[in-house]
């Protein structure tokens, strides 16, 4: 699995990735502290709550790596799953089963580790600085660490669900648009409900309702791929 992970990489380059992903980190970063600021300024109550400010923060994180999971998707499963791609990727001698699993491990540790970076180091550095020149009143509690580690563990998989479902669904008629757009509309429904709920044990078995779900829809997709002729 390692090696063809490896040949992977050396197929599809993900540096346009990595700059992507560094470009999200400062600007969630940015969005952080832009938010806690206009909340003091206009005196918004309801952001000066820091459970608030990470719900929001951590939500609009959750919408745009719902996207961008389902960009790699496409490059690295909808594209060479194209009549002429996947001549050579079939004339492996591999099973397609260990192919595509490769392509999708790739990308789940890709995302995974790109949020975490996008959600922990923001959070990070703003609860750093708001011990040593706080802008918003209050403490920041062993609580709201403890909900803001919860909802991050939900979120990342929540994405990879969102993924997997999309991935399915595009895979159909090998379309990048419709997967984008089934990403798009998942994301922005889950994450009005997520960023309404306090992280508890409904909300956490729910998402790993969902997430079994996407991986009856990765599985869906294998059949798909075993049965292809090319």
């Amino acid at each position: 699995m390692h090696n063809l992970i490896k040949l992977e990489l050396k197929r599809n380059k993900l540096t346009p990735y990595y700059i992507a992903l560094a470009i999200i980190t400062i600007v969630m970063t940015g969005f952080i502290y832009m938010i806690a600021t206009i909340a003091k300024v206009e005196n918004d109550l309801q952001f000066q709550n820091y459970e608030n400010l990470l719900k929001i923060h951590t939500g609009i994180t959750f919408i745009i790596f719902s996207v961008f999971s389902v960009v790699l998707f496409s490059k690295f499963v909808i594209e060479d799953y194209s009549q002429q791609r996947a001549l050579l990727l079939f004339s492996y001698p591999v099973s397609r089963t260990k192919i595509f699993f490769a392509k999708i491990l790739l990308i789940v540790n890709f995302i995974t580790v790109g949020f975490l970076l996008s959600t922990l180091i923001p959070n990070s550095l703003f609860f750093l600085t708001e011990k040593i020149k706080p802008i918003l009143n209050g403490n920041i509690t062993t609580q709201i660490i403890e909900f803001q580690i919860i909802r991050i563990i939900s979120y990342v998989l929540a994405i990879i669900a969102i993924g997997f479902i999309s991935l399915r669904i595009g895979f159909i008629n090998k379309s990048v648009s419709s997967t984008i757009v089934t990403a798009i509309i998942l994301s922005v429904i889950l994450g009005n409900v997520l960023v309404g709920l306090s992280p508890n044990i409904y909300t956490f078995i729910g998402v790993i309702v969902l997430f079994n779900i996407g991986i009856m829809f990765i599985i869906s997709t294998i059949h798909l791929i075993n049965k292809m002729e090319v």
